[in-house]
């Protein structure tokens, strides 16, 4: 009877309670569970890339490109007229001769007679001059004959024939003149380089009938050629026209093979398409061939370096760190991001230089901020305590690792 009340009363009551202590601990599980995972998602962490800042004294530079082409073109045309004589052999396409080198001949018949003509003609005056000086001898004593009758008068520079005398000196340097023309014409027979040169082309031959408007050659100055190449307004002002530059082409003269080329001159003229700066350059003795020299061809399309003006206290920074607000992030010695703004000196193709005020211990993004903020803690991979197989594989890595930058954990 006491057994049937006390299982009929008490278990009841003993299931509740088993019943809420169950739930009391289902609770309290849920309440720790949460403080589990934040705990656990405070310690995963993003990758990021820094890098070391380094300020120093620099030189830009640039690198541009550009077509050579020839200082002096020049078409060769005949002085006078005729047949063509003689060709010099190596007067060809292609062929080099030198400054003042006979590229043709025309026949002289025609000119050489009329220079013996010219040269008779002045025989002539000077006949026709001493002529006239007897005659104003003999005008003279007649004139001293008649002084002694002081009832004539007469016009003494008549009576003198110094007017007939006058015109006999100018026939004498007329026709000197006219043999002088002459000896020029005759000598025109024969054509000339007009300086060290190749020859471009050739369109005449042996007994071609030529006139002064008929041309004979095409030739090009080889002592020097011209570079034209095109530079932005910005690296435009700091460019230094004092220094060398250096010209490439390393798909035809292999790596490392370059010459020296000067500045000429700033083409008053910006390009058509992109409006930039043109710069003329000069390329000295472009026809040395041997292994510091090689040879640059005209239409040769080159590489150019041009050095600018030296920066002063720069500090250097990659492109893709610099953001739009002209500031870029760091990781400071406290380990937080922190931004930096910066003074833009010059944007190269591959750096920029910049003025800042970098403190000590900072070290830049190399990566895409993305979700950041400033002062958000920053905690360093040489932190953890890395097993012996890791440890070995970075230091076998090690040269790779410095060129990329430093990698921390956020």
């Amino acid at each position: 009877m006491h057994r049937l009340f006390f299982s009929k009363k008490i278990l009841p009551l003993l299931i509740i309670l088993l019943g809420v202590l169950a739930g009391y601990m289902i609770l309290d599980s849920g309440k720790h569970k949460p403080k589990r995972i934040l705990k656990q998602d405070t310690k995963r962490f993003r990758t990021v890339q820094t890098s070391i800042l380094e300020r120093t004294s620099v030189i830009p530079t640039w690198t541009a490109s550009g077509f050579v082409i020839a200082a002096e073109s020049v078409k060769i045309h005949p002085r006078v007229s005729g047949n063509i004589e003689f060709i010099n052999p190596l007067a060809i396409p292609g062929g080099l001769l030198k400054k003042g080198q006979w590229l043709a001949s025309l026949e002289t018949i025609e000119y050489q007679l009329a220079y013996e003509s010219k040269q008779a003609e002045l025989e002539q005056a000077k006949a026709s001059f001493e002529l006239a000086v007897a005659d104003q001898t003999l005008a003279r004593e007649e004139l001293h004959l008649l002084g002694n009758n002081s009832g004539l008068t007469v016009d003494q520079s008549l009576v003198l024939r110094e007017p007939q005398l006058t015109a006999a000196k100018a026939k004498i340097a007329i026709a000197k003149n006219n043999l002088k023309k002459a000896e020029l014409n005759r000598a025109r027979t024969r054509v000339s380089m007009p300086f060290d040169g190749k020859v471009v082309s050739k369109t005449v031959g042996q007994g071609s009938k030529v006139s002064t408007n008929t041309t004979l050659f095409s030739v090009v100055n080889t002592d020097v050629y011209w570079l034209e190449v095109k530079i932005p307004h910005k690296f435009f002002k700091i460019l230094d026209k004092q220094q060398p530059v250096t010209i490439s082409q390393s798909r035809l003269w292999g790596e490392g093979v370059h010459r020296k080329a000067n500045f000429v001159s700033v083409l008053p003229e910006l390009d058509s398409k992109d409006r930039q700066v043109k710069v003329l350059l000069s390329i000295e003795t472009p026809l040395a061939e041997d292994s510091e020299h090689p040879t640059v061809f005209i239409n040769d399309f080159l590489n150019v370096q041009l050095m600018g003006k030296p920066i002063k206290n720069a500090w250097t920074i990659k492109h893709s760190w610099l953001q739009a607000d002209h500031t870029i992030w760091v990781v400071d010695q406290n380990s937080t991001l922190q931004k930096r703004h910066v003074e833009v000196l010059f944007k190269g193709r591959d750096d920029v230089y910049v003025r800042t005020k970098i403190k000590q211990g900072d070290r830049a993004l190399a990566e895409k901020p993305g979700i950041a903020s400033i002062g958000l803690v920053v905690k360093t991979r040489k932190n953890r305590v890395p097993s012996l197989a890791k440890k070995q594989d970075r230091v076998k890595n090690q040269k790779s690792i410095n060129k990329k930058g430093h990698t921390d954990e956020i």
